[in-house]
């Protein structure tokens, strides 16, 4: 027994010292472009060094970054020979071997490499690095970091014990009152380079050498240097003096020359553009992206975001050749983070980090409204709608200092977006845009689908279950509907796009973004602007247009559509909703509004035109403009004005269609197109009947009404107590019975009595005294089954039930 106990403890033992050749060499959290995994990406590495003489076995070893979890990932099953050299990467994808799971952490954190016995064979402590840093152990063993990486090498190049000491700002960036002298906190053995023109700092900037006088908004950069060490990473601060507005702000600053260059510019014109529009060739149609320091300032001016991103030029010919251009930012893993931390959009709150951000200048609607997207999105998320939509934060930016205006902070419509909003794989989406277009996966699931919506009758039940089952018709018609309610003419050939979530599973949606061309943003887009006609005949042939035809001639799916797209525009586009969103956002923007149009040489009033006149207008005339569209393209005589009411108000809910609105509601619904109405009391009261002042006559006792209605008037669904004052007995009971109702005064007691399909089966009155009132009732006008009693006193109703044999 002892003997085998010493022979295993002897085998570990031989393989640990085996394994004690065996060390984590150099590692890089931060791989920019130093090198390439086999599948061409960047991503972090770990390289292990044999620096024994003999070969070493990697079978049975494990590699961690946790150690208490020593196990995370097996190493390959391969051999390391003497003084050799293996690199390995992060990555989900393993197919080589040669990928692990974890990512190391760019602030720092242990590396373990552990036996099959997870003992620990080497443990690297990982400093924090920048990116493209590496650290590694010279030849004492002894880790240092290294600007000039060796993966795969001996660790040849100079190696450092560290950064320079971070300077500090002695006040904090923000809104500031001016003149502010701004000073930095430096370590006694340290030189500081600084500029004020949004270039990064390089050795040869300017030295530190005491507080700067800031007069105007300046952006400050500086780094540390010291002796023997790498450079302090570069600070950034934005002093924003004595401004004034009440929107967030923005403040990106970059070397002058990569954004505002003649020659290579991003923002420029450029040596090769088209003279004409849209000017292809641009510097601003290049996809090429800069780097660039994001910060962020709150509408109180505190800084909630510094870090480096990526920016582009952002969006199509009307939003690029514009003067004022969009932007988008990127957070990108090589600049410190691959996610922008910030909760933008107060409409959103479950968002919290995002990989880009759209800073968007209204695109056609720029210098005019400047809201009318984000009008129609804002209203989207506060009716909750079942869209997916973009959030909306009008700011304030500046670029190197200098003020650039209002910009939309929007989201990115990308495969991100969806993976953020529907907590998704962002890479197992189908997207596509427009006509058939691929974004991401294959074009032959929607293909197959829109081909069988176009060449197949949407009347069918079988053909109609199978669309139902491939999209989502639910968003479908609040997509359409709001996007036709908008007289959007950049649609549904243009601004289009639509996911589902794979191949396998999952329903096609739309995907609603720029509706810049909407609410008469221009001569051809008037108040009265007919979306029927747009979509029937008008893009007559493009997919989304055809979609639509073949869905609405399927008579039930069309009264769906009319009875959502009524039930809107008696709710959230209802004229008083729509007029309170854009006195919302024109409350906004109204004080930066002079600013901005100044900056871009535009006149101020053009604004308050566009949303003091033009949109409140289009506002007030377009639900009625839609209503007449509607009666003419489907054939409809007339609207009714309804008001939808209980008695007593508070003994039920009452569902409209889509909606559950509160008591008394008014709306306007098509006659010929039958609407819903559900009722459900709640505890204590009974359902009684229906009333409707357009037809005196009618009583209707279903607690679901589905009809249409020809005149104007109110809906009433009436409710009885149920109370302990009414009683039959016996119950169930034969052809006789006895009704006990305790009456609280004298006076006239009315005796009805109903079938469950809502007949009234015997009516008859008596006088009443005060007290309890026993009546015979006669039930032999009916078959056995369940009849509802029913005793009308003194205003109120009261009724009860009982079963026949």
């Amino acid at each position: 027994m002892m003997a085998r106990f010493l022979a295993a403890a002897l085998t570990i033992l031989m393989s640990m010292y085996g394994h004690g050749q065996l060390v984590i060499s150099e590692a890089c959290s931060k791989n920019l472009d130093l090198i390439q995994d086999p599948f061409g990406d960047t991503p972090d590495w770990i390289e292990l060094h044999n620096q024994g003489t003999e070969a070493v076995e990697l079978t049975g070893l494990f590699l961690s970054d946790d150690r208490f979890h020593p196990d995370q990932w097996s190493l390959p099953n391969q051999t390391l020979e003497a003084g050799g050299y293996l690199v390995l990467f992060h990555g989900l994808d393993n197919s080589d071997g040669m990928h692990f799971p974890f990512k190391l952490d760019a602030a720092g954190e242990e590396i373990v490499l552990s036996s099959s016995a997870f003992a620990p064979v080497d443990v690297f402590p990982l400093p924090a690095l920048r990116p493209n840093h590496s650290a590694a152990r010279d030849g004492s063993g002894t880790i240092r970091i290294h600007d000039q990486p060796t993966p795969g090498q001996p660790n040849t190049s100079p190696g450092y014990p560290g950064y320079a000491p971070v300077p500090h700002f002695s006040t904090p960036p923000g809104v500031k009152p001016g003149p502010l002298p701004v000073g930095l906190t430096v370590a006694p053995d340290c030189t500081v380079h600084m500029t004020w023109d949004g270039s990064e700092p390089t050795s040869s900037s300017a030295i530190y050498t005491g507080a700067i006088q800031l007069t105007s908004t300046t952006v400050l950069k500086a780094f540390a240097r010291r002796p023997g060490h790498l450079d302090s990473p570069t600070i950034a601060g934005t002093f924003l003096l004595n401004e004034q507005t009440r929107l967030p702000v923005v403040s990106l600053s970059m070397d002058p020359d990569s954004m505002f260059d003649d020659t290579l510019g991003l923002y420029m014109l450029g040596p090769e553009a088209d003279t004409v529009y849209p000017h292809w060739g641009a510097n601003f149609w290049d996809e090429r992206g800069i780097g660039v320091r994001f910060e962020y300032f709150d509408e109180l001016g505190v800084r909630r975001i510094d870090q480096d991103v990526e920016l582009r030029i952002h969006g199509g010919r009307s939003s690029r050749n514009k003067p004022q251009r969009p932007l988008r930012l990127t957070a990108r893993d090589h600049f410190g983070s691959d996610g922008i931390g910030h909760g933008f959009f107060p409409e959103k709150p479950a968002l919290e980090t995002f990989k880009r951000i759209i800073l968007r200048n209204s695109g056609s609607d720029w210098c005019q409204a400047h809201y009318r997207d984000g009008f129609f999105h804002q209203v989207a998320l506060h009716a909750g709608l079942d869209i997916d939509v973009l959030g909306f934060k009008p700011s304030v930016v500046y670029i190197n200092g200098n003020y650039w205006g209002i910009h939309n902070i929007r989201e990115r419509v990308d495969k991100d977006y969806l993976a953020t909003n529907h907590s998704m794989d962002p890479d197992a989406l189908l997207i596509m845009d427009e006509e058939n277009h691929v974004i991401q996966g294959d074009s032959l699931h929607f293909d197959s689908l829109q081909q069988f919506i176009r060449s197949h009758d949407m009347s069918d039940d079988l053909h109609f279950a199978r669309v139902d089952s491939l999209m989502d018709l639910k968003s479908f018609i609040d997509y359409f509907a709001l996007e036709m309610f908008a007289g959007n003419s950049d649609w549904p050939s243009n601004n289009l796009k639509y996911w589902k979530p794979s191949i396998h599973r999952g329903k096609w949606r739309y995907l609603m973004y720029d509706l810049d061309a909407t609410m008469n943003a221009a001569p051809w887009i008037p108040n009265d602007f007919d979306m029927f006609y747009w979509v029937h005949v008008h893009r007559e042939g493009f997919i989304h247009a055809e979609i639509y035809q073949s869905l609405i001639q399927r008579p039930e799916f069309r009264r769906s559509f009319l009875n959502r797209l009524a039930d809107l525009m008696n709710t959230c586009l209802k004229a008083d909703a729509l007029m309170a969103e854009n006195d919302r956002i024109r409350a906004t923007i109204a004080h930066e509004i002079p600013r901005h149009f100044q900056r871009w040489g535009t006149n101020p009033s053009i604004w308050h035109e566009q949303s003091g006149q033009v949109i409140p207008e289009w506002i007030r005339l377009r639900a009625g403009y839609m209503r007449e569209d509607v009666l003419a393209w489907y054939d409809l005589p007339n609207t009714a004005q309804l008001r939808f009411d209980m008695f007593p108000r508070g003994a039920g809910t009452m569902q409209v269609n889509t909606i559950q609105p509160t008591m008394p509601f008014d709306g306007v619904y098509f006659n010929g197109n039958d609407i819903d109405v559900q009722v459900t009391p709640l505890p204590g009261f009974r359902f009684s009947h229906w009333s409707y002042s357009g037809e005196p006559d009618s009583l209707f006792t279903s607690t679901h009404l589905r009809r249409s209605f020809a005149t104007d008037g109110t809906l009433t669904a009436h409710f009885a107590k149920e109370s302990t004052r009414i009683h039959v007995f016996p119950n169930p009971a034969g052809d006789r019975a006895e009704l006990s109702f305790e009456a609280p005064r004298p006076g006239t007691v009315e005796i009805s009595i109903w079938d469950v399909q809502g007949r009234m089966l015997d009516r008859w009155s008596i006088s009443g005294s005060q007290g309890v009132n026993r009546i015979p009732i006669d039930l032999t006008l009916e078959h056995a089954g369940i009849m509802e009693v029913r005793v009308i006193h003194d205003g109120n109703v009261y009724t009860t039930r009982v079963q026949k044999h």
